[in-house]
């Protein structure tokens, strides 16, 4: 700082100062502080760069702002460095900063020094002492368009912009087209617009032609006058100016110039001053659309201010207005959680409100607003909007803005939504819309369950919605899914109910809903769905005992039959905890409801690959549904490389039932087979060996199977039971005269070896018999012809007699005594 005497201080506390000259009467005054004249206070700049391409500056920027009386602040640097971009592209940037207090700010001078960048301003907000002042520039700064310079004089104003038609005509006499750059400024009662330039795509000042133009800017008030011209800097610089029309919502003002606008004839002036010479009669003061907003009982992510609305009506429209400007209030922060917030924008009438637009720019993807519905009220008649969406551009491109048609009435009808969430949920936002035959509700953002409280769609969760809507007629579709924010990213949906009147959809899902798969699925309601026979699966899977056989990943199957396919579903229904799935040398049972596929021929089985160990190595399959049994060998590794196998099966078994077996209905493609299938009972009676031990096996579980063959085909396969000492009946295909049969074992865990003598295999009043006498193992099949039984020899030591002619056995394959499946 410096002292009275000019010199610089140290910083301290000023000293009494001693000098030798001072006679030793005289008294040392004091020295006081200064205090200075122009104490510095706090602005609030805003400023807005348009969203035309490559809009933004490097800067520096500079603005100095003008008060009344003279009063002015020096030129104040808005950018702390010259390389720092903040005023980029579609930007909208707060900046503080400390000024001397001149009062209301009248106008601004604004500037950037970047020469290499032009600069698109939109407009400049000032707020200081409660004023909140608007500078509308809507012009570039730049050393190649427009005026060709890098500064710009504004003017502000606290009413909201103003829309101005602006109809220029050229006159008969211009002969070559005006290619310089053509500007307007109007002064009205309360400001000034800023110089604003006159653009259009094609040629506009051509011979005898009237350009059309709408400019939005300062509310000068009542019109006075308006200054036209154009900078010179084009291949033709003379324009002859015939007159001018300027139309607002309220005034209607024709000015006639009939002149040249030109360096070399008339006065020699580029631009013209006019005045209003013949007003036409004001039109009719417009009456107010009332605008009331109302925001969900949620808070938004980032105060939101720049929301924006259109209006279109059948004889017109209001276009995008900026809704904080129109505020009846402005003693509250808007759009707050659970706030109503009311604007009123005064405009000649639209007609009937056809749709709106709302939104608001969110190049950030920092903001989010949960939008419940918009009410818009014009003389008697009331528009309902119902919207109960959120507004963000996190959910993508453009979902920031909604256009929204008038509810048909207001009777909007209740939604009652049901939602079950599986093994695993999700903490991100959840969003549904209904698709019906006579409209479409809104996004409806599930925030809030019935009861009023938090919406959390963790594991096993059911919850319940009121949602209140548009009645879209009978439900076609409904879209459902979340936006992948939170931690849990991963939803496991089970099934949606909706009820609506006297209607109810149910949608059956099933599916996992995340980023690395998909975020929202349509769903079909399950009414319209053609109607498939359900089946119970039973469905067994065991993991392979070596080591590191385990996976934490999500495990998914296809089932494929001969008569229909079910959907890809995931292994998740289980007694065990679902973290405890799919462990080294683990069986894991499920239980599933899915649409009948008849015999099944294949299925698709495989992992997501997701987890800390994405590889699996899966040993076997068994399905059961209804009395079958398919079972299914893989002894698969399964990793990133080979995800998903197809497993045949080996044959479907009928478990036995301890009564006689119903007559089967055979499965047939054709009514030709279906007439030629006929069926018989065959008694069968089985004789072990001496060698046989009792097994410990469920009858129901045996692997031991006969198959009869005969001149009109083969049975399926036909379990025998071990342990059971009566004839078993099996009532299926007849074979008519029995030529062999077939005796097999297929693979199992228990290492059993079946040793057979004889069977017996009765059928009406024919008896047929096979001396077997050999040691069935697992994973063969042996072939056997009709032969006498045998009398059982005293000094036999193994089941098969020497005396056995092997033209009785027929072994396939290259093994005599087995076969190894080649499945």
């Amino acid at each position: 700082m410096a002292c009275c005497s000019g010199k610089k201080t140290s910083g301290k506390e000023p000293q009494s100062i001693k000098s030798e000259s001072n006679p030793p009467s005289e008294k040392i005054q004091p020295i006081t502080p200064v205090k200075s004249a122009n104490p510095k206070i706090e602005y609030t700049i805003t400023i807005k760069t348009g969203n035309n391409r490559n809009s933004g500056t490097n800067g520096p920027v500079y603005i100095k702002i003008f008060g009344r009386d003279n009063k002015e602040t020096d030129d104040i640097l808005l950018t702390s460095a010259s390389n720092e971009k903040i005023f980029h592209q579609d930007s909208i940037k707060k900046i503080p900063i400390q000024a001397i207090d001149i009062g209301k700010p009248q106008r601004i001078m604004i500037r950037h020094e970047d020469k290499t960048n032009g600069w698109f301003i939109d407009y400049v907000e000032i707020s200081v002492h409660n004023f909140l002042i608007r500078f509308v520039a809507n012009r570039w700064l730049d050393e190649t368009k427009h005026d060709r310079k890098l500064s710009a004089e504004l003017f502000g104003s606290e009413q909201p912009a103003t829309s101005y038609d602006i109809e220029v005509q050229t006159g008969s006499e211009q002969i070559e087209p005006l290619d310089s750059p053509v500007y307007m400024q109007i002064f009205g009662t309360i400001t000034n617009t800023p110089k604003f330039f006159l653009e259009s795509k094609n040629a506009s000042f051509t011979k005898d032609s009237k350009a059309k133009f709408s400019v939005s800017s300062n509310n000068v008030g009542d019109i006075q006058k308006i200054i036209i011209g154009h900078e010179g800097l084009g291949t033709v610089n003379d324009w002859y100016l015939k007159n001018v029309k300027v139309q607002t919502d309220t005034q209607q003002h024709e000015y006639t110039a009939n002149k040249w606008l030109s360096l070399t004839k008339d006065d020699k002036k580029l631009y013209v001053e006019l005045n209003q010479e013949t007003p036409r009669a004001s039109s009719p003061s417009p009456a107010a659309y009332l605008v009331t907003v109302h925001t969900a009982w949620v808070q938004p992510a980032e105060p939101i201010e720049n929301i924006q609305l259109t209006i279109r009506g059948s004889d017109g429209s209001i276009d995008k207005v900026l809704l904080k400007d129109y505020a009846k209030s402005n003693e509250q922060q808007l759009f707050q959680k659970g706030s109503s917030d009311q604007f009123e924008i005064k405009h000649k009438d639209i007609g009937k409100i056809e749709n709106i637009t709302v939104g608001f720019d969110d190049n950030d993807q920092k903001s989010a607003w949960l939008l419940e519905s918009i009410d818009i009220q014009y003389e008697e008649t009331l528009y309902h909007f119902q919207a109960q969406c959120w507004l963000s551009s996190r959910l993508g491109q453009n979902f920031n803005w909604i256009t929204m048609k008038p509810d048909p009435s207001n009777d909007d009808i209740n939604y009652k939504v049901i939602i079950d969430t599986g093994e695993s949920g999700i903490n991100s936002n959840v969003i549904l819309c209904i698709y019906g035959d006579e409209n479409i509700t809104k996004n409806f953002a599930l925030k809030t369950i019935k009861d009023g409280t938090q919406a959390k769609f963790i594991k096993d969760s059911h919850l319940e919605f009121d949602l209140k809507g548009v009645d879209v007629g009978k439900i076609k579709k409904i879209n459902i899914g979340h936006d992948g924010k939170g931690n849990d990213q991963q939803w496991f949906l089970k099934f949606i109910k909706i009820e609506k009147q006297n209607e109810n959809y149910t949608f059956k899902v099933n599916q996992c809903l995340s980023e690395t798969q998909q975020n929202f699925i349509d769903l079909i309601p399950e009414e319209l769905l053609p109607k498939k026979d359900q089946a119970i699966y039973k469905i067994t899977v065991v993991t392979s005992s070596d080591d590191d056989s385990s996976t934490d990943s999500g495990v998914f199957m296809k089932i494929y039959g001969d008569k229909d396919q079910t959907k890809r579903f995931q292994l998740t229904t289980t007694k065990e905890n679902s973290e405890l799935l799919f462990k080294q040398g683990q069986t894991d049972e499920f239980e599933i409801e899915l649409n009948d596929v008849g015999d099944i021929n294949k299925i698709n089985i495989g992992h997501d690959g997701k987890g800390l160990r994405p590889m699996w190595h899966v040993e076997s399959v068994q399905i059961q549904k209804g009395s079958q049994i398919f079972k299914f060998h893989a002894d698969q590794v399964l990793d990133l490389s080979i995800q998903d196998i197809d497993l045949i099966p080996f044959v479907p078994e009928k478990s036995p039932s301890p009564k006689p077996t119903k007559s089967e209905t055979s499965r047939s493609t054709s009514p030709e087979d279906k007439v030629n299938v006929k069926e018989t009972m065959y008694k069968v009676s089985v004789q072990y060996g001496s060698l046989q031990q009792n097994s410990n096996d469920d009858d129901d579980n045996t692997n031991l199977y006969l198959v009869i063959v005969g001149v009109n085909g083969k049975t399926k396969r036909l379990p025998l039971p071990v342990n059971k000492k009566d004839e078993i009946e099996f009532n299926t295909t007849d074979v008519g005269k029995i030529s062999k049969i077939l005796l097999g074992q297929d693979k199992n865990e228990h290492e059993i070896v079946y040793h057979v003598d004889n069977i017996i295999i009765k059928q009406e009043n024919e008896i047929t018999t096979f001396n077997t006498e050999d040691a069935i193992k697992q994973n063969t099949e042996l072939e056997f012809t009709p032969s006498p039984i045998r009398q059982p020899s005293i000094t036999r030591k193994s089941s098969i007699s020497p005396e056995t002619s092997t033209s009785d056995v027929k072994i396939k394959g290259k093994c005599i005594k087995c076969l190894l499946l080649s499945e």
